[in-house]
């Protein structure tokens, strides 16, 4: 049996800083082992060509420029030296974050207190303190108010519920298979998942529509969806993905609740971003129409329609947009076209897990650029003060906005 979903899952957890003992011996193990020797380059040929914006090329390539910088680390890399063998000289970089992984990870596993650490301890503190990107982070709630930690499931994982089952693929991404149809529609059971700061989940729903769900996101909908509609309720930012789906020659709606605002979807693929007063619809491909629950106002969007609505006004401004910008994070980046400093640390916190001070009035200076998310938070904010508007200071979990 390959070694490759193993040995992925272990690096991901240590990227994460959760290695239990064990699963460290077992990473240090099968790094040393020779026969491992290809296996990297194996996962990245698995990757598809042409990936300058694949959220899994960069989610592996994070990692290892991740571990590759850690300074707690680095100078042990610095002082060690690995043999590698000329396979891997077509992707250098993977050779040297192989290299850094099987020096580093005994080292690791023999200073273990590092990361398990009592909560007391410098060391413990020191680590809390380490920034570092987001992941794939998220909780599943049931309807009897239990919860799944989705971190803490390997993949290729099936629980068992009442007349249905969530199944955690060997990607990490959440579906449903039903045993007892027939009790499900009985009864109106419903599953919310919800991503933290600094997380981000795919979840296929019960009728095949793909939901992407940003940082300090809630998604809720039924496991089981009826023959007349589909409806399911959105706090924070999700790209969806609607599976078409008919009862007989009648189209089933599918419909998204945020706030105030009902979308309903006419074969389509959108993003919906709504953390604070306003919700902003972004429509990719296809057809939606907008309207509120208390009636009034509807619109109908095309292709790069972006409608914004505030809570104050209750009405939708709709304008021509790349919708690029609104989708990038779906995509492993962030995309910004003349935002300003706050709306880009908004963003900057959700994904980093950080908090934001602001110690001066900050000017109106406008951002556009696109990064990738998984960028040490250092190389971020350095890349944003070349712009000589603001600058940084980190100071634990906090970033400070200065002049």
């Amino acid at each position: 049996m390959s070694n490759e979903p193993q040995l992925k899952e272990l690096i991901i957890r240590y990227q994460q800083g959760k290695c239990s003992e064990e699963e460290m011996q077992r990473l240090r193990t099968m790094l040393a082992d020779s026969k491992n020797t290809e296996l990297l380059e194996e996962l990245y040929d698995t990757l598809p060509e042409g990936f300058p914006d694949d959220k899994l090329f960069q989610r592996k390539a994070g990692i290892y420029q991740q571990i590759l910088n850690d300074k707690r680390v680095r100078r042990k890399v610095a002082d060690e030296s690995v043999s590698i063998r000329k396979l891997w000289w077509k992707k250098p970089w993977i050779a040297v974050a192989a290299a850094a992984l099987i020096v580093m990870v005994p080292f690791l596993y023999n200073n273990l207190s590092f990361f398990h650490a009592p909560e007391d301890t410098p060391s413990s503190n020191l680590a809390q303190n380490v920034i570092v990107p987001g992941g794939d982070r998220a909780r599943i709630i049931l309807d009897n108010g239990s919860e799944i930690n989705l971190e803490e499931i390997l993949g290729d994982t099936v629980i068992v519920q009442n007349g249905f089952s969530i199944v955690k693929d060997e990607n990490g991404t959440i579906y449903y298979r039903y045993d007892d149809a027939t009790t499900l529609t009985q009864t109106a059971v419903h599953n919310t998942v919800v991503t933290p700061k600094g997380g981000q989940y795919q979840v296929v729903l019960p009728d095949g529509t793909r939901v992407w769900l940003n940082a300090e996101s809630k998604l809720r909908y039924p496991v089981y969806f009826g023959q007349d509609k589909r409806v399911v309720e959105l706090e924070g930012e999700g790209y969806f993905e609607v599976a078409k789906q008919t009862s007989g020659a009648k189209r089933i709606p599918f419909i998204v609740e945020t706030g105030a605002q009902e979308l309903e979807v006419l074969g389509t693929t959108f993003n919906i971003e709504a953390y604070g007063k306003n919700i902003k619809t972004t429509l990719v491909e296809g057809k939606v129409r907008l309207g509120l629950e208390a009636g009034g106002q509807e619109v109908l969007l095309q292709p790069n329609d972006q409608a914004t609505i505030s809570n104050r006004t209750q009405r939708f401004d709709v304008k021509k947009v790349d919708p690029i910008y609104a989708t990038a994070w779906k995509n492993g980046n962030f995309a910004f076209r003349k935002a300003t400093i706050k709306e880009v640390m908004e963003s900057v916190a959700r994904w980093y897990n950080v908090e934001v001070v602001y110690n001066a009035a900050v000017d109106n200076s406008l951002f556009t650029g696109t990064i990738s998310r998984f960028e040490q938070i250092d190389n971020l904010l350095e890349l944003i003060e070349l712009t000589g508007s603001v600058h940084f200071k980190i100071e634990g979990r906090r970033v400070i906005v200065e002049e």
